[in-house]
C-alpha cells in the first residue's frame, strides 16, 4: 500500500506544465524510467517509487480511465510505500522538494 505526497501548482491548480517539460525532467534530471504517458517509476534503497503527473480541477480532484493524450498537468504525485525507513523518507522527501523547487510549485499538505 501507499501513501502519496502531492506536488501541485498553486492552491486552484492554475499553473500547468506540458507532458515533454514533465518527461524530460523526471528522466533526465531525476532519472526514473518513463513506465507510460504521466507514470516514472525508480528504484530507491530496494523499493520502487512512483511518480504520476496528473491533469487535476480546481480542487485537486481527478478522475481519469487512461493518461494518454494527456497534454498539460498540474499536480504530481509521488508514491510513498507505508513501510519505510527514515533514510529513504529523507530521499523521498528531498525528491518531492526538489520536484517542488524546480518547479516553482508547492507541496500539498492536506
Amino acid at each position: 500500500m501507499y501513501d502519496f505526497i502531492s506536488i501541485c501548482s498553486d492552491r486552484l491548480y492554475s499553473k500547468k506544465i506540458r507532458v515533454n517539460q514533465l518527461d524530460e525532467y523526471i528522466v533526465t534530471i531525476l532519472q526514473f524510467t518513463k513506465k507510460s504517458n504521466l507514470i516514472y517509476i525508480k528504484e530507491i534503497d530496494g523499493e520502487v517509487i512512483r511518480i504520476m503527473g496528473i491533469p487535476a480541477n480546481s480542487q485537486g480532484n481527478y478522475a481519469f480511465d487512461s493518461l494518454d493524450g494527456i497534454e498539460e498537468i498540474n499536480l504530481i504525485e509521488i508514491a510513498v510505500p507505508w513501510s519505510i525507513n527514515d533514510v529513504l523518507e529523507k530521499k523521498i522527501t528531498d525528491l518531492a522538494n526538489a520536484i517542488a523547487k524546480d518547479f516553482s510549485w508547492m507541496i500539498d499538505e492536506s
